[in-house]
Protein backbone atom coordinates (compact mmCIF):
# COMPACT_ATOMS: atom_id res chain seq x y z
CA UNK A 1 0.00 0.00 0.00
CA UNK A 2 2.78 2.26 0.87
CA UNK A 3 4.65 1.54 -2.07
CA UNK A 4 2.15 2.41 -4.47
CA UNK A 5 1.46 5.25 -2.67
CA UNK A 6 5.29 6.27 -3.57
CA UNK A 7 5.06 5.39 -7.06
CA UNK A 8 2.01 7.72 -7.73
CA UNK A 9 3.17 10.56 -5.74
CA UNK A 10 6.95 9.99 -6.80
CA UNK A 11 7.25 13.27 -8.73
CA UNK A 12 5.68 15.25 -5.79
CA UNK A 13 8.14 13.66 -3.20
CA UNK A 14 11.78 14.04 -4.96
CA UNK A 15 10.74 17.64 -5.84
CA UNK A 16 10.24 18.35 -2.46
CA UNK A 17 13.38 16.57 -1.05
CA UNK A 18 15.53 18.20 -4.26
CA UNK A 19 13.90 21.47 -3.23
CA UNK A 20 14.75 20.78 0.48
CA UNK A 21 17.82 19.73 0.47
CA UNK A 22 19.02 22.94 -1.93
CA UNK A 23 16.70 25.15 0.52
CA UNK A 24 19.60 24.29 2.99
CA UNK A 25 21.86 27.09 0.95
CA UNK A 26 20.94 29.84 1.85
CA UNK A 27 22.33 33.64 2.75
CA UNK A 28 21.19 36.37 5.08
CA UNK A 29 20.99 39.60 2.62
CA UNK A 30 20.08 42.01 5.56
CA UNK A 31 21.68 42.41 8.72
CA UNK A 32 19.91 41.05 12.18
CA UNK A 33 17.21 39.49 10.08
CA UNK A 34 16.30 35.80 9.94
CA UNK A 35 15.42 36.67 6.66
CA UNK A 36 17.05 34.01 3.99
CA UNK A 37 17.43 34.15 0.42
CA UNK A 38 17.75 30.10 -0.85
CA UNK A 39 18.71 28.44 -3.66
CA UNK A 40 15.42 26.10 -3.17
CA UNK A 41 12.99 28.73 -5.17
CA UNK A 42 14.94 28.62 -8.61
CA UNK A 43 15.26 24.93 -8.20
CA UNK A 44 11.74 25.01 -7.45
CA UNK A 45 10.61 26.80 -10.04
CA UNK A 46 12.80 24.80 -12.82
CA UNK A 47 11.09 21.67 -11.85
CA UNK A 48 7.56 23.70 -12.29
CA UNK A 49 8.39 24.79 -15.48
CA UNK A 50 10.05 21.60 -16.90
CA UNK A 51 7.45 18.86 -15.21
CA UNK A 52 3.78 20.39 -16.59
CA UNK A 53 2.04 17.39 -14.40
CA UNK A 54 3.31 18.90 -11.25
CA UNK A 55 0.92 20.70 -9.40
CA UNK A 56 1.84 23.96 -8.66
CA UNK A 57 0.52 25.08 -5.09
CA UNK A 58 0.46 21.20 -3.60
CA UNK A 59 4.39 21.07 -4.42
CA UNK A 60 4.76 24.71 -3.66
CA UNK A 61 3.63 24.08 -0.21
CA UNK A 62 4.74 20.97 0.52
CA UNK A 63 8.19 22.83 0.28
CA UNK A 64 7.58 25.28 2.01
CA UNK A 65 6.66 22.88 4.70
CA UNK A 66 9.71 20.33 4.51
CA UNK A 67 11.94 23.54 5.17
CA UNK A 68 10.50 24.74 7.81
CA UNK A 69 10.50 21.48 8.75
CA UNK A 70 14.00 20.84 8.08
CA UNK A 71 15.65 24.41 9.58
CA UNK A 72 13.89 23.77 12.86
CA UNK A 73 14.84 20.63 13.05
CA UNK A 74 18.31 22.10 12.77
CA UNK A 75 18.58 24.88 14.58
CA UNK A 76 17.30 22.31 17.44
CA UNK A 77 19.88 19.97 17.32
CA UNK A 78 22.85 22.79 16.62
CA UNK A 79 21.31 24.05 20.02
CA UNK A 80 21.13 27.64 18.52
CA UNK A 81 17.90 28.07 19.27
CA UNK A 82 15.28 27.18 21.74
CA UNK A 83 11.77 25.40 20.27
CA UNK A 84 9.70 28.59 19.80
CA UNK A 85 12.39 30.56 18.69
CA UNK A 86 13.46 27.68 15.60
CA UNK A 87 9.05 27.51 14.74
CA UNK A 88 9.15 31.00 15.19
CA UNK A 89 11.90 32.17 12.71
CA UNK A 90 11.22 29.28 10.14
CA UNK A 91 7.48 29.59 10.24
CA UNK A 92 7.20 32.35 7.05
CA UNK A 93 8.86 30.12 4.75
CA UNK A 94 5.80 28.41 4.60
CA UNK A 95 3.82 31.79 3.54
CA UNK A 96 7.03 32.66 1.22
CA UNK A 97 6.02 29.41 -0.73
CA UNK A 98 2.71 29.17 -0.69
CA UNK A 99 2.52 33.11 -1.82
CA UNK A 100 4.89 31.96 -5.16
CA UNK A 101 2.83 28.89 -5.66
CA UNK A 102 0.04 31.45 -5.89
CA UNK A 103 1.44 33.94 -8.29
CA UNK A 104 3.20 31.14 -10.01
CA UNK A 105 -0.11 29.91 -10.91
CA UNK A 106 -1.97 33.47 -11.47
CA UNK A 107 0.54 34.35 -13.85
CA UNK A 108 0.79 31.29 -16.11
CA UNK A 109 4.15 31.26 -15.58
CA UNK A 110 4.17 27.53 -17.94
CA UNK A 111 2.51 29.68 -20.52
CA UNK A 112 5.53 31.82 -21.62
CA UNK A 113 8.49 29.09 -21.26
CA UNK A 114 9.47 30.02 -24.57
CA UNK A 115 9.45 33.69 -24.48
CA UNK A 116 12.16 34.35 -22.07
CA UNK A 117 12.19 38.19 -20.86
CA UNK A 118 8.66 37.79 -20.04
CA UNK A 119 9.97 34.45 -18.07
CA UNK A 120 12.40 36.84 -16.58
CA UNK A 121 9.73 39.00 -15.62
CA UNK A 122 7.19 36.97 -14.54
CA UNK A 123 9.33 34.66 -12.22
CA UNK A 124 11.08 37.93 -11.11
CA UNK A 125 7.72 39.39 -10.12
CA UNK A 126 7.13 35.94 -8.27
CA UNK A 127 9.94 35.88 -6.29
CA UNK A 128 9.77 40.22 -5.19
CA UNK A 129 5.94 39.54 -4.29
CA UNK A 130 6.51 36.46 -2.13
CA UNK A 131 9.68 37.77 -0.30
CA UNK A 132 7.67 41.34 0.69
CA UNK A 133 5.24 39.47 2.03
CA UNK A 134 7.59 36.98 3.81
CA UNK A 135 9.21 40.34 5.16
CA UNK A 136 6.03 41.97 5.77
CA UNK A 137 4.92 38.76 8.38
CA UNK A 138 8.22 38.43 10.26
CA UNK A 139 7.67 42.29 11.47
CA UNK A 140 11.58 42.68 12.07
CA UNK A 141 13.94 45.00 11.73
CA UNK A 142 14.56 46.29 8.20
CA UNK A 143 17.40 49.05 6.43
CA UNK A 144 16.09 52.36 6.94
CA UNK A 145 17.00 53.18 3.60
CA UNK A 146 14.08 51.14 1.73
CA UNK A 147 14.95 51.79 -1.65
CA UNK A 148 17.90 49.59 -0.86
CA UNK A 149 15.70 46.91 0.17
CA UNK A 150 13.98 46.77 -2.60
CA UNK A 151 17.06 46.87 -5.37
CA UNK A 152 18.19 44.12 -3.08
CA UNK A 153 15.13 41.89 -3.53
CA UNK A 154 14.66 42.67 -6.91
CA UNK A 155 18.01 42.01 -7.76
CA UNK A 156 18.25 38.77 -6.37
CA UNK A 157 14.75 38.38 -7.61
CA UNK A 158 16.36 38.38 -11.48
CA UNK A 159 19.07 36.35 -10.27
CA UNK A 160 17.15 33.76 -8.64
CA UNK A 161 15.04 34.10 -11.99
CA UNK A 162 18.18 33.32 -14.33
CA UNK A 163 18.77 30.24 -12.49
CA UNK A 164 15.47 28.45 -12.60
CA UNK A 165 15.56 29.29 -16.29
CA UNK A 166 19.09 28.08 -16.63
CA UNK A 167 18.14 25.02 -14.55
CA UNK A 168 14.83 24.41 -17.12
CA UNK A 169 17.24 24.75 -20.18
CA UNK A 170 19.71 22.56 -18.69
CA UNK A 171 17.11 19.62 -17.77
CA UNK A 172 15.02 20.19 -21.39
CA UNK A 173 18.18 19.47 -23.51
CA UNK A 174 19.95 16.63 -21.18
CA UNK A 175 16.33 15.28 -21.90
CA UNK A 176 16.96 15.88 -25.73
CA UNK A 177 19.99 14.65 -25.86
CA UNK A 178 18.67 11.44 -23.88
CA UNK A 179 15.67 11.24 -26.12
CA UNK A 180 18.13 11.43 -29.30
CA UNK A 181 20.43 8.82 -27.64
CA UNK A 182 17.09 6.65 -27.26
CA UNK A 183 16.12 7.08 -30.67
CA UNK A 184 19.63 6.45 -32.08
CA UNK A 185 19.58 3.26 -30.27
CA UNK A 186 15.99 2.22 -31.82
CA UNK A 187 17.24 3.39 -35.28
CA UNK A 188 20.32 0.98 -35.00
CA UNK A 189 17.67 -2.32 -33.24
CA UNK A 190 15.54 -1.47 -36.28
CA UNK A 191 18.44 -1.89 -39.20
CA UNK A 192 19.28 -4.96 -37.81
CA UNK A 193 15.54 -6.37 -38.12
CA UNK A 194 15.46 -5.15 -41.50
CA UNK A 195 18.98 -6.64 -42.24
CA UNK A 196 17.14 -9.83 -41.12
CA UNK A 197 13.89 -9.65 -42.54
CA UNK A 198 16.14 -8.76 -45.71
CA UNK A 199 18.11 -11.75 -45.32
CA UNK A 200 14.85 -14.05 -45.15
CA UNK A 201 13.31 -12.57 -47.74
CA UNK A 202 15.86 -13.37 -49.86
CA UNK A 203 15.72 -17.16 -48.72
CA UNK A 204 11.97 -17.26 -49.36
CA UNK A 205 12.71 -16.08 -53.05
CA UNK A 206 14.94 -18.58 -53.43
CA UNK A 207 12.88 -21.21 -51.93
CA UNK A 208 9.92 -20.13 -54.26
CA UNK A 209 12.12 -21.13 -57.22
CA UNK A 210 13.07 -24.24 -55.98
CA UNK A 211 9.20 -24.90 -55.31
CA UNK A 212 8.31 -24.05 -58.92
CA UNK A 213 10.78 -26.02 -60.39
CA UNK A 214 9.86 -28.84 -58.21
CA UNK A 215 5.79 -28.02 -59.07
CA UNK A 216 7.20 -28.25 -62.83
CA UNK A 217 8.73 -31.81 -62.63
CA UNK A 218 5.83 -33.10 -60.70
CA UNK A 219 3.34 -31.55 -63.28
CA UNK A 220 5.36 -32.99 -66.51
CA UNK A 221 5.74 -36.18 -64.34
CA UNK A 222 2.13 -36.23 -64.75
CA UNK A 223 1.66 -35.84 -68.14
CA UNK A 224 3.70 -38.23 -68.79
CA UNK A 225 1.82 -41.41 -66.81
CA UNK A 226 -1.29 -39.87 -68.31
CA UNK A 227 -0.15 -40.91 -71.82
CA UNK A 228 0.22 -44.53 -70.56
CA UNK A 229 -2.85 -46.47 -70.56
CA UNK A 230 -2.24 -48.67 -67.69
CA UNK A 231 -4.41 -48.85 -64.70
CA UNK A 232 -1.50 -48.33 -62.00
CA UNK A 233 0.07 -45.71 -63.66
CA UNK A 234 -3.05 -43.92 -64.27
CA UNK A 235 -3.39 -43.49 -60.18
CA UNK A 236 0.50 -42.89 -59.98
CA UNK A 237 -0.48 -40.01 -62.45
CA UNK A 238 -2.87 -38.83 -60.33
CA UNK A 239 -0.59 -39.17 -57.31
CA UNK A 240 1.52 -37.03 -59.15
CA UNK A 241 -1.00 -34.25 -60.46
CA UNK A 242 -2.10 -34.18 -56.42
CA UNK A 243 1.61 -33.26 -55.55
CA UNK A 244 1.73 -30.59 -57.84
CA UNK A 245 -1.19 -29.24 -56.62
CA UNK A 246 -0.13 -29.21 -53.17
CA UNK A 247 2.69 -27.60 -54.10
CA UNK A 248 1.25 -25.00 -55.77
CA UNK A 249 -0.77 -24.13 -53.12
CA UNK A 250 2.63 -24.19 -50.80
CA UNK A 251 4.26 -21.73 -53.72
CA UNK A 252 1.28 -19.56 -53.43
CA UNK A 253 1.43 -19.21 -49.34
CA UNK A 254 5.24 -18.20 -50.20
CA UNK A 255 4.35 -15.82 -52.43
CA UNK A 256 2.24 -14.01 -50.28
CA UNK A 257 4.44 -14.10 -47.70
CA UNK A 258 7.33 -12.92 -49.62
CA UNK A 259 5.26 -9.81 -51.10
CA UNK A 260 4.07 -8.99 -47.52
CA UNK A 261 7.58 -8.93 -46.53
CA UNK A 262 8.41 -7.23 -49.57
CA UNK A 263 5.13 -4.53 -48.96
CA UNK A 264 6.95 -3.57 -45.30
CA UNK A 265 10.08 -2.94 -46.98
CA UNK A 266 9.27 -0.50 -49.04
CA UNK A 267 11.91 1.63 -49.84
CA UNK A 268 12.92 4.11 -47.27
CA UNK A 269 14.73 7.18 -47.18
CA UNK A 270 17.88 5.58 -46.37
CA UNK A 271 17.08 2.55 -48.85
CA UNK A 272 19.22 4.84 -51.36
CA UNK A 273 22.26 4.38 -49.59
CA UNK A 274 24.31 4.24 -46.27
CA UNK A 275 27.86 5.17 -45.24
CA UNK A 276 30.05 2.53 -43.80
CA UNK A 277 30.65 4.43 -41.23
CA UNK A 278 26.85 4.56 -40.09
CA UNK A 279 26.91 0.19 -40.57
CA UNK A 280 29.73 -0.19 -38.42
CA UNK A 281 28.12 2.06 -35.77
CA UNK A 282 24.46 0.37 -35.52
CA UNK A 283 26.94 -3.32 -35.79
CA UNK A 284 28.86 -2.34 -32.86
CA UNK A 285 25.50 -0.85 -30.93
CA UNK A 286 24.02 -4.62 -31.69
CA UNK A 287 27.08 -6.10 -30.52
CA UNK A 288 27.39 -4.98 -27.58
CA UNK A 289 23.83 -5.12 -26.33
CA UNK A 290 24.39 -9.36 -27.24
CA UNK A 291 27.48 -8.92 -25.20
CA UNK A 292 25.43 -7.60 -22.47
CA UNK A 293 22.32 -10.29 -22.92
CA UNK A 294 25.17 -13.06 -22.98
CA UNK A 295 26.60 -11.64 -20.03
CA UNK A 296 30.45 -11.46 -21.19
CA UNK A 297 33.17 -9.18 -20.54
CA UNK A 298 34.77 -9.37 -24.24
CA UNK A 299 37.29 -6.75 -25.79
CA UNK A 300 35.26 -5.30 -29.33
CA UNK A 301 37.47 -3.21 -31.80
CA UNK A 302 35.77 -1.91 -35.13
CA UNK A 303 37.77 0.38 -37.81
CA UNK A 304 37.25 0.67 -41.32
CA UNK A 305 39.47 2.54 -43.80
CA UNK A 306 37.15 3.63 -46.63
CA UNK A 307 34.29 5.42 -45.56
CA UNK A 308 32.17 4.46 -49.05
CA UNK A 309 28.26 4.87 -49.66
CA UNK A 310 26.49 1.59 -50.26
CA UNK A 311 22.99 0.27 -51.23
CA UNK A 312 23.71 -3.05 -49.66
CA UNK A 313 23.56 -1.54 -46.16
CA UNK A 314 21.11 -4.34 -44.99
CA UNK A 315 23.21 -7.27 -46.55
CA UNK A 316 26.37 -5.75 -45.30
CA UNK A 317 24.49 -5.80 -41.59
CA UNK A 318 23.89 -9.95 -41.74
CA UNK A 319 27.30 -10.60 -42.83
CA UNK A 320 28.84 -9.07 -40.22
CA UNK A 321 26.06 -9.34 -37.31
CA UNK A 322 25.90 -13.27 -38.15
CA UNK A 323 30.17 -13.55 -37.98
CA UNK A 324 30.31 -11.24 -34.85
CA UNK A 325 27.60 -13.22 -32.95
CA UNK A 326 28.94 -16.49 -33.72
CA UNK A 327 32.30 -14.57 -32.29
CA UNK A 328 30.65 -13.71 -29.38
CA UNK A 329 29.39 -17.21 -28.68
CA UNK A 330 32.89 -18.72 -29.68
CA UNK A 331 34.86 -16.68 -26.68
CA UNK A 332 34.99 -16.59 -23.03
CA UNK A 333 35.25 -13.76 -20.89
CA UNK A 334 38.58 -11.20 -21.93
CA UNK A 335 38.84 -12.18 -25.19
CA UNK A 336 39.02 -9.63 -28.04
CA UNK A 337 36.88 -9.23 -30.81
CA UNK A 338 38.02 -7.43 -34.02
CA UNK A 339 36.10 -5.87 -36.67
CA UNK A 340 38.16 -4.11 -39.69
CA UNK A 341 37.65 -2.90 -43.41
CA UNK A 342 40.41 -2.01 -46.08
CA UNK A 343 40.36 -1.87 -49.73
CA UNK A 344 42.57 -4.44 -51.97
CA UNK A 345 42.37 -3.70 -55.34
CA UNK A 346 39.06 -3.84 -57.35
CA UNK A 347 37.61 -5.36 -53.52
CA UNK A 348 36.60 -4.38 -50.41
CA UNK A 349 37.97 -6.53 -47.30
CA UNK A 350 35.95 -6.86 -44.05
CA UNK A 351 37.62 -9.17 -41.85
CA UNK A 352 35.90 -10.51 -37.91
CA UNK A 353 38.80 -12.29 -36.12
CA UNK A 354 38.93 -13.33 -32.10
CA UNK A 355 41.01 -15.20 -29.92
CA UNK A 356 37.93 -17.65 -28.98
CA UNK A 357 38.13 -21.74 -29.21
CA UNK A 358 38.82 -21.53 -32.73
CA UNK A 359 37.78 -24.20 -35.35
CA UNK A 360 38.93 -27.07 -36.21
CA UNK A 361 40.64 -27.45 -39.70
CA UNK A 362 38.39 -30.46 -40.92
CA UNK A 363 35.31 -28.18 -40.01
CA UNK A 364 35.91 -25.52 -42.36
CA UNK A 365 34.21 -26.86 -44.94
CA UNK A 366 31.15 -28.35 -42.60
CA UNK A 367 30.77 -25.09 -41.06
CA UNK A 368 29.22 -23.40 -43.89
CA UNK A 369 26.61 -25.83 -44.41
CA UNK A 370 22.99 -25.81 -43.51
CA UNK A 371 22.10 -27.49 -40.18
CA UNK A 372 26.14 -28.21 -39.27
CA UNK A 373 26.95 -26.69 -35.73
CA UNK A 374 29.10 -27.69 -32.25
CA UNK A 375 27.18 -25.32 -30.46
CA UNK A 376 24.39 -26.16 -28.13
CA UNK A 377 23.00 -23.89 -24.97
CA UNK A 378 24.65 -25.23 -21.80
CA UNK A 379 21.05 -25.06 -19.65
CA UNK A 380 19.02 -27.07 -22.12
CA UNK A 381 21.47 -29.20 -24.10
CA UNK A 382 19.59 -28.04 -27.08
CA UNK A 383 22.45 -27.61 -30.49
CA UNK A 384 22.32 -24.26 -32.32
CA UNK A 385 20.11 -24.16 -35.88
CA UNK A 386 24.00 -24.19 -37.69
CA UNK A 387 22.69 -21.72 -40.36
CA UNK A 388 24.21 -18.52 -39.06
CA UNK A 389 27.21 -19.14 -41.20
CA UNK A 390 25.59 -20.80 -44.28
CA UNK A 391 23.26 -17.26 -44.51
CA UNK A 392 26.62 -15.34 -44.52
CA UNK A 393 28.12 -17.76 -47.39
CA UNK A 394 24.93 -17.39 -49.32
CA UNK A 395 24.90 -13.72 -49.15
CA UNK A 396 28.31 -13.12 -50.02
CA UNK A 397 27.97 -15.40 -52.87
CA UNK A 398 25.31 -13.27 -53.67
CA UNK A 399 27.04 -10.33 -54.07
CA UNK A 400 29.95 -12.06 -56.05
CA UNK A 401 32.18 -12.26 -53.44
CA UNK A 402 34.14 -14.95 -51.52
CA UNK A 403 34.25 -15.89 -48.14
CA UNK A 404 37.54 -17.65 -46.58
CA UNK A 405 38.57 -18.60 -43.17
CA UNK A 406 41.43 -19.09 -40.92
CA UNK A 407 41.48 -20.49 -37.49
CA UNK A 408 43.11 -22.98 -34.99
CA UNK A 409 41.69 -24.96 -32.71
CA UNK A 410 41.98 -23.20 -29.02
CA UNK A 411 43.64 -20.17 -30.44
CA UNK A 412 40.75 -18.10 -32.29
CA UNK A 413 39.54 -17.90 -35.62
CA UNK A 414 39.54 -15.26 -38.74
CA UNK A 415 37.11 -15.20 -41.55
CA UNK A 416 37.60 -12.80 -44.73
CA UNK A 417 35.20 -11.85 -46.91
CA UNK A 418 35.54 -10.20 -50.02
CA UNK A 419 33.39 -8.29 -52.13
CA UNK A 420 33.88 -6.78 -55.45
CA UNK A 421 34.02 -3.12 -55.04
CA UNK A 422 31.40 -2.47 -57.82
CA UNK A 423 28.59 -4.78 -56.41
CA UNK A 424 28.46 -3.03 -53.34
CA UNK A 425 29.68 0.66 -53.74
CA UNK A 426 27.77 3.79 -55.07
CA UNK A 427 29.55 5.87 -57.30
CA UNK A 428 29.00 9.31 -56.72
Amino acid sequence: MLRQWYYQNKLIINSVFLVTLTGMVFLYPFYQSHFRVTLGVPVLAALLMYFPKLPIIKTAVLSGIAIFAGRSAIFLFLGTSEFFDAVYHNLPAIVYYLVFGICFTVFNIRGFLQQVPVLILLLSTTDIISNCIELLIRSEPVPKNIETMLVTIATIAVIRSGIAILGYYALKQYRDFALAEDRLSRYAELTVMIAQLKSELYYLQKSSQDIENVMAQSYSLYQELSRNHDKKNKEKARQALTVAREIHEVKKDYYRVSKGIEKVLEPSAIENGMRLSEIFFIIEQNARRSLRDATKQLNLHMSLENDFLTDKHYTIVSILNNLIINAIEACDNDCNIAVTQEKIGNDIKFTVSDNGHGIKEQDYELIFEPGYSTKYCPHTGQMSTGLGLSHVKNLVNYLDGKVNIRANQGKGTQFIIMLPLDSIVIKI
